[in-house]
């Protein structure tokens, strides 16, 4: 007769279902029996691991091998036994013993804080002498008293003694907190732990994988904050963060509330010391106020000023404010006074006479005639002349023989009256003063981006740079730097734009100040274009805490405050960020538009409409691109409320873009988001023949009858719809959701009656609108399907093949990548072309690839951090350069229209970009290729060649891409093969 205690062997062996381990471990619950029997079988186990460990393993029958794997030392899986002692508390009955001997040290080797309590009694921060590594976990204490916690299941003391009894275990401590984490519905003290093993990972990797692991500690502490504020250890951890990410009010904001809040002395007095560090961020700011009190009163005052400005001619704006008193003087013995001033500053960029020269050159003009003109110029610098007089001056000085004063006024005037650029370009290109070159190609690429021809700008921009870097023009370069961040953004070109916006900024940091806050609003804004909201509110945060009551910069914060929290679909923050940018005074920039017209959808004002009405009569557009964004906006926020008015409008906005030159970003912009506000209004009137009908007007073709299935997202809503086998209609709208989809992933989207609608059919069109195109698992293996992205595929010529086949690629040393192999299979009769080792560099396969029929990429894949998009890995070129974009493919022509093997790690993954498909894939379609096939994963370097060349085969034989690509997935899929990677190869068509 059978006991309810029969199944605890196979409970403990992990051999039970599911079902089967949940219904004994009910019984487990009051069952002390077969709680008492359970401790003993894994101690047993347990000490068969030690014995394994010290003496190696031993040859025992076959039947006789232990068979328990849930203590296994790796703690990769967790069986269904971990999960229900946890779930249940069983192993609360022995949780709180402390072992005394992972504690009993006078220091801590953590400067982070664990939550627990033991391990969280203060100690002094042990000194690491610099070069030499911390003392093992070992010298601390042995692996018994680790097994001891394990086998007990103390897993906070065991994960508070990989992070802080030793040496830091990340790894381990990652393995632990995140099981915990999956297996407890909310534990702030299992996030804060999370966050500290990521936090201490980051401090021991390079930066670039480091960012990784400080993001995601910051947002494990802010979870955490977020619902309790009072968690000390969370916010003591999150001002180390905020310090080494070179957030410094941030980090001190953090420590100014522990001090206040901390119960423990000692811990308040370390917080207070760690602030009282930090501070040297308040003294650059006071020194940055003093030299910049000083230019102002060497303006003003001219010679009694001079020797207070020497003291600052390191500061980089004095050279700024230098050129504007010389031209405010009005006697030549005075300009001669500034001949000290002149040569420092000229040292300061390594040498040269540049202003010593000017010095002189101004000192010998006519001041009969100067010294007028010169005292209206101190005039104009002092605010003493009124706007309406302005103009009028300007043409005065533009009209005299002064041409210093003039380039002055000009200089100092533009902001205001843009029509006088051409003007400052010409007098700026040959001039003997870098400083003034440099200004003049920021001015003339600030033109080309209000015409919206970035590249043109991005070029002129990368001059300025180059010469002011070659001149140590420390000033001008941190505005270029700046500029060059923003145009990199508008052509989504994430990483780039990153990397302008830290350079500015650590070259703002030298001494100002006031771009400090620019630069970081800039970084904000290349995070929040790469959807990291984590990073994006820190570096936004840091820069509000530097605003300091400057209105323009508060509003700006707080709009890209809103656009984050509309990425986090936290939409209340959104309407309070909102509301905090309209209570500053100022109207909202068609930025703080773009994000109110979101978050009034479902929080609506009264004052909303006002706001939209004003920032669109302030800013009614340039270009055609920009007028039909204005209509775009306007549309967007009406169709909610008046749905004929709003599509109108959209409409309109969607042929003005179309009428826009393809060059013209802003364009594209608004005729995407027109598209996405005209198919969730069909939506939502259940209208959704009127949805697909959009989809396909969008991309230009007519939508199939049957067979197809369309999605796409917008903020907190989302749709599909799909036409089934026998044309059937199927649709899932939801008007609110919590959560985003997958980044990577689509699994599990597609309802089931509507995966069986669409199983009949040989094969599905996919309509899949950014950012969602580009991510496998949308279908089930045994489904055929394609993204389709054009109405029919274009044909190679009849005639001469050629297969061009990148691999065995020699890669730049530092990147320490192996050569990938591969066996092209090549058609009969075709002309195989193939550029490997260092002939592969981008500029020769982007050469090459022009006269291709068909194409084998088999190369590295990488994911560029900052787009989340794929580039490929190559040779370097004489320039250095060894990666290729999509970009630069994009820009290709091929006429052979070929078909594209991405042989390379997720190559398919796109960017996060919601007016077009930016991916490798579609790059290549862009450029004429009529299929293009890719992964969404890793894909082995072996079977690659075997698995794409067979679907070539496959389609050589007459079968579709979609269909042949199924075809070979199943027949590897019943060979036994790797099927992760299999099922992430998608097609583009």
């Amino acid at each position: 007769m059978s006991s309810p205690c029969d199944p605890l062997q196979s409970f403990a062996d992990g051999e039970l279902s599911p079902a089967d381990a949940q219904a004994f471990g009910k019984h487990l619950a009051g069952c002390e029996r077969c709680q008492a029997e359970l401790t003993r079988l894994l101690q047993l186990e347990q000490l068969g691991k030690r014995y394994l460990e010290r003496h190696g393993p031993v040859e025992v029958p076959w039947h006789a091998v232990p068979r328990n794997r849930w203590l296994a030392a790796s703690a990769a899986v967790v069986s269904v036994a971990a999960v229900l002692l946890l779930a249940l508390g069983l192993t609360g009955k022995s949780v709180s013993r402390v072992e005394p001997a992972l504690w009993a040290r006078q220091q801590r080797t953590l400067e982070a804080r664990v939550t627990y309590p033991e391990a969280d009694t203060y100690r002094s921060l042990a000194q690491i002498p610099m070069g030499s590594a911390p003392t093992s976990n070992v010298n601390g204490f042995s692996h018994a008293v680790m097994g001891q916690l394990e086998e007990r299941g103390d897993l906070p003391q065991l994960a508070a003694a990989y992070l802080a009894g030793g040496a830091p275990d990340t790894a381990r401590a990652k393995v632990l907190l995140k099981r915990m984490r999956s297996e407890r519905k909310w534990d702030a003290n299992v996030l804060c732990d999370l966050g500290v093993a990521h936090y201490v990972a980051a401090r021991s990797q390079e930066v670039s994988s480091a960012m990784a692991e400080f993001r995601e500690a910051l947002h494990l502490f802010n979870e955490v904050l977020r619902r309790e504020p009072g968690h000390v250890q969370a916010r003591w951890n999150r001002a180390l963060v905020f310090r080494d990410l070179g957030l410094p009010l941030s980090a001190m904001a953090d420590l100014e509330s522990l001090e206040r809040t901390e119960p423990d002395e000692r811990w308040r007095n370390e917080a207070r010391a760690k602030r009282e560090r930090l501070s040297g961020a308040l003294q650059r700011k006071e020194r940055w106020q003093k030299a910049d009190a000083a230019g102002g009163e060497l303006i003003a005052r001219g010679v009694p000023a001079l020797s207070q400005a020497l003291l600052y001619a390191d500061v980089p704006l004095m050279r700024r404010d230098f050129y504007h008193a010389v031209r405010a003087r009005t006697s030549a013995a005075e300009v001669r006074e500034f001949l000290p001033l002149a040569r420092k500053l000229d040292e300061s960029v390594g040498g040269g006479t540049v202003l010593a020269e000017y010095v002189q050159r101004i000192a010998a003009r006519d001041f009969s005639v100067r010294a007028p003109l010169a005292a209206q110029y101190a005039q104009l610098m002092n605010g003493q002349v009124e706007a309406r007089d302005e103009e009028a001056l300007l043409q005065k000085f533009l009209a005299s023989r002064e041409d210093d004063l003039a380039l002055g006024a000009l200089t100092y005037l533009i902001q205001h009256r843009p029509q006088y650029a051409s003007k400052l370009v010409e007098r700026t290109r040959a001039h003997p003063d870098p400083w003034f070159r440099v200004l003049g190609l920021q001015v003339e690429a600030s033109r080309e981006q209000e015409q919206e021809r970035y590249t043109r700008a991005q070029k002129l921009l990368e001059e300025a740079l180059d010469l002011c870097k070659r001149e140590q023009l420390v000033y001008r370069c941190i505005d270029v730097e700046n500029d060059l961040s923003h145009v990199f953004g508008w052509l989504f070109q994430v990483s780039d734009a990153e990397r302008h916006a830290r350079a500015g900024l650590a070259l703002a940091r030298l001494a100002q100040w006031d771009r400090e806050r620019v630069l970081l609003q800039t970084l904000g804004n290349a995070a929040r274009l790469a959807a990291d909201v984590t990073l994006g509110r820190a570096y936004f945060g840091e820069a509000l805490l530097m605003s300091e009551g400057d209105s323009k910069s508060a509003r700006n914060i707080h709009q890209n405050l809103a656009h984050l929290a509309i990425q986090a679909l936290e939409l209340d923050d959104a309407r309070a960020e909102l509301d905090q940018a309209m209570a500053v005074g100022l109207p909202l920039t068609w930025h703080g538009i773009e994000a109110l017209v979101d978050v009034a959808r479902t929080r609506r004002s009264p004052r909303d409409a006002a706001a939209v009405e004003q920032a669109l009569a302030l800013e009614p557009g340039n270009t055609l691109g920009q007028q039909a964004y204005a209509k775009f906006l306007q549309g967007r926020f009406l169709v909610e409320v008046d749905a004929i008015k709003g599509r109108a409008l959209l409409e309109e906005a969607i042929h003005e873009a179309d009428s826009a030159s393809p060059d013209d970003v802003t364009a594209r912009h608004a005729r995407a988001y027109s598209y996405t506000s005209l198919i969730f209004a069909a939506a939502a009137k259940s209208d959704f023949a009127a949805a697909l009908g959009l989809f396909g007007s969008e991309l230009g073709l007519a939508v199939p009858a049957r067979c197809v299935l369309a999605l796409t997202e917008d903020t907190e809503r989302s749709l599909l719809v799909a036409r089934g086998s026998e044309g059937q209609w199927m649709s899932k709208y939801a008007p609110v959701r919590g959560e985003r989809f997958e980044p990577t992933s689509l699994a599990g989207v597609v309802p089931q009656d509507m995966v069986e609608a669409l199983r009949p059919c040989a094969s599905v069109d996919v309509l899949a609108r950014p950012p969602l195109q580009g991510r496998a698992g949308l279908l089930p293996p045994e489904f055929a399907w394609r993204y389709r992205t054009r109405s029919t595929s274009p044909q190679p010529p009849q005639g001469l093949s050629v297969h061009v086949v990148v691999s065995e690629v020699r890669y730049d040393e530092q990147r320490s990548q192996l050569s990938l192999t591969w066996s092209p299979h090549v058609a009969p009769g075709a002309s195989l072309r193939t550029l490997r080792d260092l002939d592969a560099t981008p500029n020769r396969v982007l050469a090459a690839l022009q006269e291709a029929t068909e194409i084998d990429l088999a190369t590295h894949g990488q994911i560029d951090p900052g787009s989340n998009t794929a580039y490929l890995l190559l040779a370097p070129g004489s320039d250095g350069s060894d990666e290729l974009y999509e970009d630069r493919i994009r820009k290709l022509k091929l006429p052979s229209a070929p078909l594209v093997v991405l042989a390379a790690c997720e190559a398919a993954r796109g960017t996060s970009a919601l007016h077009e498909h930016g991916s490798l894939p579609n790059a290549f379609l862009t450029a004429g290729a009529r299929t293009v096939l890719a992964a969404t994963q890793p894909i082995p370097n072996e079977d690659a060649s075997d698995f794409f060349g067979s679907v070539r085969e496959r389609i050589r034989a007459g079968a579709s891409p979609s269909i042949a690509t199924r075809d070979e997935r199943l027949e590897w899929l019943r060979g036994g093969k790797d099927s992760d990677w299999i099922n992430g190869v998608l097609v583009f068509e």
